[in-house]
């Protein structure tokens, strides 16, 4: 169920579970110390109008309403810092916050963002630029905001590259015709030349054009294409993005578009309002402390909203995995197959590159459960997990419906880790040389590896595994538990 609740955000999140919310999106005042304010008119031609328009007509303007706020304090900084504090505190593990705001407060907010973040998870300054509205003629005319995005943890954040429009390459024909048709990574920089492309950390976009089909007649009303973007690149399918400063209501509306859940806060009663009548569509909205003019709405077009039953649901540690790799996904990315699962980029991927997903995903579980690993020099191929000695091996799910852990070797190794995903799973058997000699190496050749070496293989259906398997683990729980035992084992 979404929320939507009305009053002052500060003890609103500190009613708030911790570690319940994937991503953070805020657009706080930005202390002009100017009362915002937005009229909507109408105009209609006639004879004595109070305007003149094209060619020379008359139009009559007739006022519809006013909305504003107050955007002014004494220290933002200070007003901002506990809620920033709670905003922490909220954020799942491998979640985001992208923290909008202008030139005048962006360095002192900075700041306050690395004390309580750390300077580790600041990863970028998104520059988003714009070309509407008046220009100074005192000094440079300022025309863009700033959008600072933090990750509470560097090692393991959401980041999906696959989702974001990529940019075209300027000259495509010294790239070759498969990059040149998928085109270029992103920079921090979004230019409106880029919008519905690969974007960068500088963003060109036009705010909502005043007569826009898109304005709502919010005063700080920031366009859609803006927020689905980084809903896109930051979360999955089902999952929790907050807004303490919902304004208009934006983050909500592009939620309900793609399939994610939504709390937005905010203490403006015409805030409110406009969220009412913006996603009156909607109807699995809770409202807190607001009765929504349902008799007064009027249905608002372009919000399409997917069953939410169908959404897939996945398990938080599967998620953590997903998250630890997707920095590699541009570099990688060759398939769409799985579709719906965060892991759906390296199904099809060559059989090396798959070895060291495969590496990377146990080394950053294995951290997350602060476990004790290092690399040993001789072997490109193994992991030291408490002291021991473990060669890893990967599998994704074939279409048979099993995992097949190959070139398992008679080498030096204690250990062997086999990690397997699925489309919505995960599953890790840690075995012994002991329980591999007696069942695998020696039983299920498979063919005589480098250096002459004869190597083993071994597929498991993973909810039906053979009975020598099962004391190894199985579940990420279940394999957890033996790992944490190998220091003990002789």
């Amino acid at each position: 169920m979404n929320k939507i609740y009305f009053g002052d955000n500060l003890p609103i999140l500190k009613g708030m579970e911790s570690e319940s919310v994937d991503l953070i999106y805020i657009d706080p005042p930005f202390n002009t110390g100017k009362t915002q304010k937005r009229t909507t008119i109408k105009t209609v031609q006639s004879e004595n109008g109070d305007r003149k328009g094209f060619q020379g007509k008359s139009y009559e303007t007739t006022q519809l309403g006013t909305k504003s706020y107050v955007d002014s304090f004494d220290s933002l900084v200070d007003f901002l810092r506990p809620r920033l504090v709670e905003a922490y505190r909220i954020l799942k593990p491998s979640g985001s916050l992208y923290f909008h705001i202008d030139y005048r407060e962006v360095h002192y907010c900075k700041i306050l963002l690395d004390e309580i973040f750390g300077r580790e998870c600041f990863l970028n300054e998104i520059i988003w630029a714009y070309d509407y509205g008046g220009r100074a003629k005192s000094k440079w005319p300022p025309k863009h905001d700033n959008i600072l995005y933090y990750v509470k943890n560097p090692e393991s954040y959401i980041f999906n590259s696959g989702e974001i429009d990529r940019e075209q390459y300027i000259a495509p024909g010294l790239v070759g015709p498969i990059k040149a048709e998928r085109g270029k990574l992103p920079t921090d920089t979004w230019w409106f030349l880029y919008v519905g492309k690969k974007p960068t950390d500088t963003w060109w976009q036009t705010i909502v054009p005043t007569n826009g089909k898109e304005r709502v007649g919010y005063p700080t009303q920031k366009p859609r294409k803006l927020l689905d973007r980084i809903i896109k690149a930051s979360s999955y399918a089902g999952m929790v993005v907050l807004d303490f400063f919902a304004g208009s209501g934006t983050v909500g509306e592009s939620c309900l578009a793609l399939d994610r859940k939504f709390i937005l806060v905010d203490n403006n009663l015409a805030s409110l309002e406009v969220m009412a009548q913006r996603l009156s569509k909607a109807n699995n909205i809770e409202w807190i402390g607001f009765t929504p003019p349902h008799s007064h709405m009027e249905e608002k077009a372009g919000i399409q909203q997917t069953d939410t039953d169908a959404t897939p649901i996945f398990d938080s540690e599967y998620l953590m995995l997903a998250a630890s790799i997707t920095h590699l996904q541009a570099e990688l990315e060759k398939s769409d197959d799985w579709n719906d699962s965060p892991f759906e980029w390296i199904l099809h991927l060559p059989p090396r590159q798959k070895g060291m997903l495969g590496r990377h995903l146990v080394a950053s579980w294995c951290k997350s459960k602060d476990l004790l690993i290092d690399k040993p020099k001789d072997s490109g191929e193994s992991l030291v997990i408490n002291g021991c000695k473990v060669a890893i091996k990967f599998s994704t799910l074939w279409a048979s419906g099993v995992y097949k852990f190959q070139q398992i070797r008679n080498d030096d190794s204690d250990y062997v880790l086999c990690f397997g995903i699925s489309p919505k799973e995960a599953h890790c058997w840690v075995i012994s040389k002991s329980i591999l000699k007696q069942y695998v190496i020696g039983h299920m050749g498979q063919h005589t590896g480098a250096g002459g070496q004869d190597t083993a293989w071994f597929s498991v259906e993973p909810h039906k595994p053979p009975d020598w398997l099962s004391p190894c683990g199985g579940t990420l729980d279940q394999a957890f538990t033996v790992l944490k035992s190998l220091s003990h084992r002789k």
